[in-house]
């Protein structure tokens, strides 16, 4: 039995009375049968931020099949998904909130951590992934096991990998193959992105994809390199006049659904286990999503004026050349284990890439 505190010890000694009171309200207890009720683990509640508008993107769908599925398994488990960063938490901030805890989870485009983490650009370095189908068969592969490697020793863990491709949209050029876009504000979404673009004569601006709506409303930018995703939810087209689209492409990026890694280690092995599956299955999704993404994007902006140039095999090999010798070589200066990293990814998506 735990010893008596030392408040209540006082109490009984305090009288003769007092010592008859508590001694018969402690025999009552005894007799009762009362014990203390059981302790209830908090229940385990979830928030996955995300910039995205509700509903209408595909990632912010692909988060709603993951929550479904998990709660099919774990029903005691809650979610909520905040989009549009109805958080009020801005969409670069969230790798920090991800690692202190602060946020549960994230719809999160790793591009926006790589100045800390200079070895997520293996998740979208130009050209590299050249069509969702390739990008999508990669789950187990050396590439992405070295990305949650890099991810999990910076207080992350990926739960989902969910890939977008995209084009170019601009105001005022249409895009083609490196030369056309000398002299253009461009967008580019990643530093390896901007390097090749600069070596190619634009002026590379940096900023996240829920900012590229404004800024091409108000002139400060030519144009952009985002998902096509990107560009139909977030109503681009209506500041368009010139596209790119095709495939193979050199705009592949990784949008992972991601954990802070402290909770992902707190989770059950049971809990693990729903949240991999219903992650496999959101994947599915998802790139059934991105097939038709292309399709309705060219649909879109063409409905809207804009006019739709067909990126052809010898553009991508152009820019392809380009990214080699920029972002490719840039790459292989971020760490020593770098050209290993890049050399077994090309040969990965060599032998992904055969029938």
């Amino acid at each position: 039995m735990s010893p008596m505190p030392t408040s209540w010890r006082r109490y009984r000694e305090s009288s003769e009375a007092a010592k008859t009171l508590f001694d018969s309200m402690l025999q009552s207890f005894v007799d009762s049968g009362t014990s203390a009720a059981p302790v209830t683990p908090p229940a385990k509640k979830f928030r996955i931020s995300h910039q995205w508008p509700a509903e209408t993107d595909a990632r912010d769908r692909a988060a709603r099949v993951f929550v479904q599925e998990v709660n099919s398994r774990v029903p005691d488990i809650s979610f909520e998904i905040f989009p549009a960063l109805s958080l009020k938490m801005k969409a670069e901030e969230q790798f920090d909130a991800i690692q202190s805890g602060r946020l549960e989870m994230s719809v999160y485009v790793l591009a926006y951590a790589v100045n800390r983490v200079p070895e997520f650009s293996l998740a979208f370095l130009p050209g590299l992934y050249p069509s969702v189908e390739i990008a999508h068969r990669l789950k187990g592969s050396k590439i992405l096991d070295q990305v949650q490697a890099v991810a999990n020793s910076n207080g992350i863990h990926i739960v989902a990998w969910w890939w977008v491709p995209g084009g170019f949209v601009t105001r005022n050029q249409e895009i083609g193959r490196p030369e056309t876009v000398k002299g253009l504000r461009l967008r580019g979404g990643d530093r390896m992105f901007d390097l090749m673009l600069k070596s190619a004569g634009a002026i590379p601006v940096e900023l996240p994809s829920n900012e590229i709506y404004a800024a091409m409303q108000s002139g400060k930018l030519d144009g952009a390199l985002t998902s096509y995703e990107t560009f139909v939810s977030t109503k681009i087209y209506e500041h368009a006049k010139y596209f790119t689209a095709g495939s193979p492409g050199i705009w592949m990026f990784l949008n992972a659904l991601v954990i802070s890694q402290s909770l992902w280690e707190g989770l059950s092995e049971a809990e693990k286990e729903a949240f991999e599956l219903a992650a496999n299955i959101s994947e599915d999704y998802f790139a059934d999503t991105q097939r038709g993404a292309e399709q309705r994007f060219i649909e879109t902006f063409t409905q809207a004026g804009a006019k739709y140039h067909a990126f052809t095999y010898e553009d991508y090999l152009a820019w392809l050349r380009l990214a080699q010798q920029t972002a490719w070589k840039e790459f292989l200066r971020v760490s020593p284990k770098a050209e290993a990293m890049l050399t077994e990814s090309v040969q990965t998506i060599l032998d992904k890439s055969r029938p």
